[in-house]
C-alpha cells in the first residue's frame, strides 16, 4: 500500500511540474492571431472607390448626409466629389457599358461637371456583363471582337479628359469579371484591343477584377498573363466561412501576401492591387444571405488598411468598395451616424498629411 501510495505522488509530482512552463518561455503566436502592424505613411498611396448608381428603397439601416440621390444628381455628387477628395480618395472608378448607355454615361458627365477645379481625377470600368461569355461562348464565337474594340475607343471622349485617371502614363481601365472573359486566344484579344487604342495614341493599363476571392491564383491565371497589368478580388469580405470572419485582417494579410508573390513572379509580372471595405452588410438587399455581417468598425478598417498597404504594389494602389453602395453598406459617403469618420481614417491612413 505504502509503495502504491508512493508512486502516485511522484507520478503526480511529475505531472505538474511537465505542465507548469518556465516564466520566461513564451509560446510562438499563430499568423491568426497576430497583432495587425501599424505602418507608417511616409508617402502617398494612390486611392481610388468605386462609385455606383444605387437603387434606394432597400432595408439600409444608415441615413445618407447628402439624401437619397438621382444618378447624375449635380448637387449630390459635387458634394461627393468634395467629401472624397477631403478624405483621401483620389479617383472614382464609374461602370462603362458602352457610350451610347445613358446611365453609366450621365453619371460620368454628372462627375466632370461638377469637378471642374479637377479637385478629383476618374476612371472607367469595363463591364462585359451584356456579352453573356461562356466557355462554349466565347467572344471570338460570337464574332464580337470588333465590337468590344468599338467600346474601347466610345472611351477616348472621356480618355481626353486632363482628369482621368493614368498608371505609369497609361490609362486605366479596369474589367469588371475579367476571370469570366472567355475567349478563344484571350492573350491575341487583348493584344488587337491594346494595338487599336495605341493606334489612336491612348496606351492602356489594364486592372481585372475578379469577384470571387478566396480561391488559389492559379484558378483563374489563364485569365490574366500576357493579357492584364493588374488584378485585384473586389470581394473579399462576402464570404461565409466564420473562421475568415472572425479573424478577416489576418485572412487577408496571408492570402494577398501569397497572391502579391504568385502574380509578380509566376503569372508574369502582374500588379497586385488591394480592394479594401469599411463595412458590408449582405442582409440588405438579400435578407436570406447566409454571408457573414462586417459592422463598420473603425479599428477593424484600419487593420484591413494597414494590412493593403503591407502588401501593396509597384503603383501603390489601393481601391475601396464602395464609395456610395449602401446596398451592401460598403460606403465611405458620411451618414448621420458616423459622419465622416470612415473617410476620415482613410486619409489618416492613406496620406502623408
Amino acid at each position: 500500500m505504502k509503495n502504491r501510495l508512493k508512486i502516485t505522488m511522484i507520478c503526480l509530482m511529475a505531472f505538474f511540474a511537465l505542465s507548469c512552463e518556465p516564466e520566461n518561455e513564451t509560446i510562438e503566436e499563430h499568423p491568426i492571431s497576430a497583432e495587425i502592424q501599424e505602418i507608417p505613411v511616409t508617402q502617398d498611396y494612390l486611392v481610388g472607390a468605386l462609385y455606383l448608381a444605387n437603387k434606394w428603397g432597400y432595408n439600409q439601416e444608415e441615413v445618407p448626409l447628402a439624401g437619397e440621390y438621382e444618378i447624375g444628381n449635380a448637387e449630390a455628387m459635387k458634394q461627393h466629389v468634395e467629401w472624397a477628395a477631403a478624405g483621401g480618395v483620389d479617383f472614382f472608378m464609374f461602370s462603362f457599358r458602352e457610350a451610347g448607355n445613358s446611365q453609366d454615361v450621365s453619371m460620368i458627365e454628372a462627375f466632370q461637371a461638377n469637378n471642374a477645379e479637377g479637385t478629383m481625377k476618374f476612371s472607367l470600368r469595363l463591364n462585359i456583363g451584356p456579352f453573356d461569355l461562356e466557355a462554349d461562348n466565347t467572344l471570338e464565337d460570337q464574332g464580337r471582337v470588333e465590337d468590344l474594340i468599338t467600346i474601347f475607343k466610345g472611351m477616348i471622349p472621356f480618355f481626353e479628359d486632363p482628369n482621368y485617371q493614368k498608371i505609369d502614363e497609361k490609362y486605366l481601365v479596369s474589367i469588371i469579371g475579367a476571370h469570366n472573359f472567355h475567349c478563344n486566344d484571350l492573350q491575341e484579344v487583348y493584344r488587337q484591343i491594346r494595338e487599336a487604342m495605341s493606334a489612336e495614341g491612348y496606351e492602356l493599363y489594364l486592372l481585372g477584377e475578379q469577384g470571387n476571392g478566396w480561391v488559389p491564383p492559379a484558378r483563374f491565371e489563364m485569365f490574366y498573363e500576357n493579357a492584364l497589368d493588374a488584378v485585384s478580388f473586389t470581394t473579399m469580405f462576402n464570404d461565409n466561412y466564420y473562421d475568415r470572419y472572425s479573424s478577416f485582417p489576418q485572412y487577408l494579410d496571408l492570402h494577398w501576401d501569397y497572391s502579391k508573390e504568385y502574380y509578380m513572379n509566376s503569372v508574369g509580372g502582374v500588379e497586385w492591387v488591394p480592394t479594401v471595405a469599411p463595412a458590408f452588410n449582405p442582409l440588405i438587399a438579400k435578407p436570406e444571405s447566409t454571408s457573414y455581417r462586417h459592422v463598420r468598425d473603425d479599428q477593424r478598417f484600419k487593420d484591413v488598411l494597414n494590412v493593403a498597404k503591407k502588401n501593396i504594389g509597384p503603383s501603390r494602389l489601393i481601391i475601396v468598395n464602395s464609395f456610395n453602395d449602401w446596398e451592401d453598406d460598403t460606403q465611405l459617403e458620411p451618414a448621420e451616424s458616423y459622419g465622416t469618420s470612415t473617410l476620415d481614417i482613410l486619409k489618416q491612413q492613406t496620406k502623408v498629411n
